[in-house]
């Protein structure tokens, strides 16, 4: 006896992607795959957070009341936090004065130069017929300076008068150098009101308004100036002794940079040292900043000696694991039991629920071992994306998941950063609905940021945080919701919906501009169809709005639905002007053919447009497994004794499997048929609706949706409604009225009686409309 075990076994792992079957290994397969990948997440757990578990007292924030004295075991230093380390050591930074070193040879050249440029002038007057000349072009020429003018060159013929503007210079130099002269621009870079001068391998601390810069030492040379000489001599000595100065302080920035590094490392790393017995924080006492750092070395203290983990390394871990299962636990119920169908069963569209917490986690590991704010931890990027691919209310679940998961890691202790989890994915998950477009990812940064600020805000009011804490977990909460919300617009959600096969808000949104290209086809070749879609998305949208279903997609999967008719839109009546009929040169069997042709070509113009699946699902479900009885019925008359096979009047379905097509099946042929209604009262309006309904549920095209019949009961009175308000009467003009009326009939195109899309829309004469649509 042959066994087929293999053959079971291969088939039960075709369930991992899909639903169950009744058979036990199908059910097996199915849920014991999702429930490894659910353990997995939980073993990673521990694995990425690992530490041996802390006391109670580590779990304390600043602003809580100890319960209980808090006495070291052990003698241990206090470090001081990053913080405030590197505050101390920009302030003794600051503390030390810049470093001038004093040139003493400043003196000596600047003197030299003087000298020089004096013998050159004795020595060209010597020689020259024009003292005059010969004083000014010596100066300009040797000494590059201002010309002088002919009073002062006149001034210079005199060698009594050239030594004593000399002397004034050399003694100007001599008396005010040694003072020390700087440069302006040294000066300028000097922000402490005291400098050291280095002089003669000594050291001085001087105020540094004493030093002189280049406009000080020239006050201070004009005002020692001799009185002997003339104007003319008294402009060239103060064009002289500027030119010819030497600065005699120089900013040395490596000797003040050495000194700098010096007294930055001279900076204690710890802040104090507790022995053991001291009492580190006593009961009933408020927790404050200093008594935090305290409590932080001493649990590192305690782990560092091996005291942390008292019950044994294998307890913790036992307890690390059972507490991210139960957490975990949580997910799982929830899929389960609320979101089997669109998430648990499918094994992508799970894998993704699971692993997005993963990769959070991984991140968030990442950011403890880098000793940074909880503010990092990217929980955005699984709010975003749980959001936009299925829904807001699983997207807080999942945070929530997350943040009790970090909740329990010693890497996170206390309240902060499970609370900023919170917060910031609850508000991503919230915030991806205004998400329409590319433009607006900053609305979403923005929100998500606001949630940081509140959240920060609260546990800043609860903990006593300073004020440069609050602005420093807004803005790192800024640049993570700023980091997540670029990835997730920039290429995770695209790739993801391929992944799933999920159709999102965003694609929908971009699917119903009515300006691509496909649309802008449809509304060219057939206007009629075009128009007809719209008048059906209408419908469709309100009654899915009343029955709670999605009535975005139901409004993008209606301008899509009839694409197919774009190859032949004269064979559809809604496109035909007045003439002739072309389905009357076909047989039967030909016309429904070409009926049934539609659905195929808007299967083929999505696959080149890359429809999403959830639309092409209204292009081969409206219809559902409809007879065209309008064309069966003429085959019947014309052949009476042919047997005819149905399916070759028949679309070939499948019936809508969704509460969308289904509406918009029902929606098609009550916007059709209503057309064609004479004297549309709202009581012809509700008998017409509820004419056509009852045939499609007769019919069985409404078995395999999840309509209920209190959804079906919803649908028809939002049509009515709908359609009423488009029919409603009208003022009649007297300009119009007075005209002669249009034969009857004229005003709108019979139909035949025949199905929605078939019959209906087929080019073929309808009586009063009362639904004998065929399709």
């Amino acid at each position: 006896m042959t066994t087929h075990y293999p053959e079971s076994w291969r088939d039960a792992l075709r369930a991992i992607g899909r639903a169950p079957g009744a058979g036990w290994r199908s059910r097996l397969v199915h849920h014991g795959s999702r429930a490894l990948l659910l353990l997995a997440l939980a073993l990673a757990v521990p694995l990425l957070f690992p530490g041996a578990p802390l006391p109670d007292f580590a779990r304390l924030e600043q602003g809580q009341v100890a319960t209980e004295d808090i006495i070291a075991d052990l003698s241990f230093d206090v470090p001081k936090s990053p913080e405030r380390l590197q505050a101390e050591r920009a302030e003794a930074e600051r503390g030390v004065a810049p470093i001038f070193t004093y040139d003493r040879e400043a003196v000596d050249r600047a003197t030299q130069r003087v000298r020089q440029m004096f013998a050159r002038l004795d020595s060209a007057l010597a020689v020259a017929d024009d003292d005059t000349a010969a004083a000014r072009i010596v100066l300009a020429d040797l000494e590059n300076v201002t010309v002088p003018t002919l009073e002062q060159a006149t001034y210079l013929r005199v060698g009594s008068r050239r030594r004593l503007l000399r002397d004034a210079l050399l003694r100007a130099y001599d008396r005010l150098l040694p003072i020390g002269v700087v440069s302006s621009r040294d000066l300028s870079d000097v922000l402490s009101a005291q400098v050291i001068v280095r002089q003669d391998g000594g050291d001085r601390l001087v105020r540094r308004d004493s030093l002189l810069d280049v406009a000080g030492f020239y006050a201070r040379a004009s005002e020692i100036a001799p009185s002997s000489l003339a104007v003319e001599g008294l402009q060239l000595y103060q064009t002289l002794v500027v030119h010819y100065l030497e600065e005699s302080l120089r900013l040395d920035l490596e000797a003040t940079a050495r000194a700098r590094q010096q007294a930055r490392n001279a900076v204690q790393e710890s802040a104090g040292f507790v022995l053991e017995g001291e009492r580190i924080v006593g009961a009933h006492e408020r927790v404050g900043r200093e008594e935090i750092e305290k409590l932080r070395a001493y649990s590192a203290a305690l782990t560092d000696a091996g005291l942390a983990g008292r019950a044994g390394s294998f307890l913790h871990s036992l307890g690390g694991l059972l507490y991210a299962m139960v957490v975990i636990a949580i997910l799982w119920a929830v899929l389960y039991f609320y979101r089997r169908a669109p998430v648990y069963e499918s094994a992508r569209s799970f894998a993704i629920v699971v692993l997005l917490p993963l990769v959070v986690l991984l991140l968030a590991s990442v950011v403890a071992r880098a000793s940074a704010p909880p503010a990092l931890i990217p929980v955005a990027l699984a709010g975003l994306l749980v959001a936009a691919l299925f829904d807001g209310l699983l997207a807080i679940v999942s945070v929530m998941v997350i943040a009790a998961l970090l909740a329990g890691q010693t890497a996170f202790p206390g309240l902060s950063a499970a609370f900023l989890t919170m917060a910031a994915g609850t508000a991503a998950a919230a915030a991806i609905r205004i998400l329409r477009r590319r433009a607006d990812s900053w609305k979403v940064i923005a929100i998500i940021t606001a949630a940081y600020f509140l959240a920060s805000l609260a546990l800043g009011l609860l903990f006593s945080w300073s004020a440069r804490e609050l602005v420093a977990a807004t803005a790192f909460g800024a640049l993570s919701a700023t980091v997540c919300t670029v990835l997730v617009v920039g290429g995770l959600l695209p790739a993801l919906e391929t992944f799933t096969g999920v159709t999102t808000r965003q694609t929908l949104l971009e699917l119903s501009d009515l300006n691509r290209p496909l649309l802008r086809q449809l509304a060219k070749k057939a206007p009629g169809t075009y128009a007809h879609s719209i008048g059906v998305a209408n419908l469709a949208e309100a009654a899915c709005t009343a029955i709670g279903a999605n009535a975005l997609l139901a409004r993008v999967g209606t301008y899509y639905h009839d694409i197919g008719k774009t190859k032949q839109p004269q064979y559809f009546v809604e496109n035909q002007p007045g003439g002739r009929n072309p389905h009357d040169r076909l047989r039967p069997s030909r016309s429904a053919e070409v009926i049934k042709e539609h659905v195929r070509e808007g299967l083929r113009l999505a696959d080149e447009a890359r429809l999403p699946s959830a639309i092409k699902d209204f292009i081969t479900e409206h219809h559902g497994t409809l007879t065209i009885s309008y064309f069966l019925n003429k085959a019947r008359e014309q052949e009476p004794d042919v047997d005819i096979d149905l399916w070759e009047y028949s679309y070939p379905g499948p019936k809508p499997q969704s509460r969308e097509t289904a509406v918009v099946m029902l929606a098609d042929c009550v916007e059709s048929a209503t057309r064609t209604l004479p004297d549309p009262t709202p009581e012809r309006i509700r008998s017409l609706i509820d004419q056509l309904v009852g045939a499609r549920i007769r019919d069985g095209q409404l078995d395999q949706s999840p309509l209920t019949l209190d959804d079906i009961h919803r649908i028809k009175a939002e049509f009515a409604q709908t359609l009423t308000s488009f029919y409603h009467q009208r003022v009649e003009y007297p300009s119009v009225a007075n005209r002669q009326s249009p034969p009857p009939g004229a005003e709108r195109r019979s139909v035949a009686g025949g199905s929605a899309g078939g019959g209906a829309r087929a080019g073929i004469s309808r009586s009063s409309g009362t639904g004998a649509r065929a399709e």
